[in-house]
C-alpha cells in the first residue's frame, strides 16, 4: 500500500514538473499561472502548492532537474583526463552536449533551450541563481579542461582563449529563423552535421593545444 501511494505521489510530482518544464518554455515565468500548470497536469493547484510550495521554488525546481538531467553529467569529464587521449575524449563530449543542446529539436533539448532564451530575452529575480547554480558548473568544465592545456596562462590571455573557443559552440544558440540559414547546413542529417561540427571544433582546438597536467589550481 505505502509504495502504491509513493509511486502515485512521485507520478503527481513528475507530472506538476513536466507540465511546469513546457509553460514556463512556452509563456515565460511571468506569464505562467499556477493554475495553468495545475490544468495541465492533470491536477488541482492544491497540489502544487503541497509539492513545490509556490510557483517560486516549482521554477527553479525546473531548472535543478535540468541541471541533474544535462549538466552534472559533465562533471564526471574532469576526473576521466589521464593523458591527451582521454583529454580529446573529454572535449569530444562537452562540446557533443553543447551542440545537442543547441540544435537538436527533441523534447528535452528544445525546452531547455527555450527555457535559457526565456531567461535571457526577459531575466527573473531568479536569474543569477539559474546562472550560478545551473550554467556556471556546465562551462567551467570546458573552462578546467582548457586550463589542463594552459596551466600557467596569465589570467586574461587564458580568458580570451577560452570565450573565443567557447563561441565556437555557443553561436549555435541562434538557430532560429533566418539565423539558421547560416549555421545549419541544410543538405545533412542534424545528427551528422553536429558530429561534424564537433569533430571540427575539437580537432582546431586539439591543432593548438595539448594535455600537459591534470593538476589545475581552483579558479
Amino acid at each position: 500500500m505505502n509504495g502504491s501511494v509513493g509511486g502515485r505521489a512521485k507520478s503527481v510530482r513528475g507530472d506538476i514538473l513536466a507540465a511546469a518544464r513546457e509553460l514556463f518554455a512556452e509563456k515565460g515565468y511571468r506569464d505562467t499561472t499556477v493554475r495553468e500548470i495545475a490544468r495541465r497536469a492533470g491536477a488541482n493547484g492544491a497540489a502544487v502548492n503541497y509539492y513545490f510550495r509556490s510557483k517560486d521554488a516549482l521554477y527553479e525546481a525546473v531548472f535543478e532537474e535540468a541541471f541533474e538531467t544535462f549538466g552534472r553529467p559533465l562533471g564526471g569529464l574532469v576526473g576521466s583526463v589521464r593523458d591527451q587521449a582521454t583529454w580529446t575524449a573529454a572535449l569530444e563530449e562537452w562540446f557533443d552536449f553543447m551542440l545537442r543542446l543547441f540544435l537538436l529539436d527533441g523534447t528535452w533539448q528544445a525546452l531547455v533551450r527555450r527555457l535559457v532564451a526565456q531567461e535571457r530575452s526577459a531575466p527573473t529575480e531568479f536569474c543569477r541563481r539559474i546562472y550560478d547554480g545551473v550554467f556556471v558548473p556546465v562551462v567551467d568544465v570546458f573552462r578546467t579542461l582548457l586550463r589542463m592545456a594552459l596551466p600557467d596562462e596569465p589570467a586574461e590571455s587564458f580568458q580570451a582563449q577560452f570565450a573565443t573557443l567557447l563561441g565556437m559552440c555557443t553561436c549555435f544558440i541562434h538557430r532560429d529563423p533566418p539565423w539558421d540559414e547560416i549555421i545549419l547546413c541544410p543538405t545533412m542529417e542534424r545528427e551528422a552535421w553536429i558530429r561534424t561540427l564537433r569533430d571540427q571544433i575539437v580537432a582546431t582546438i586539439a591543432a593548438r593545444y595539448s594535455f600537459r597536467t591534470s593538476r589545475v589550481a581552483p579558479r
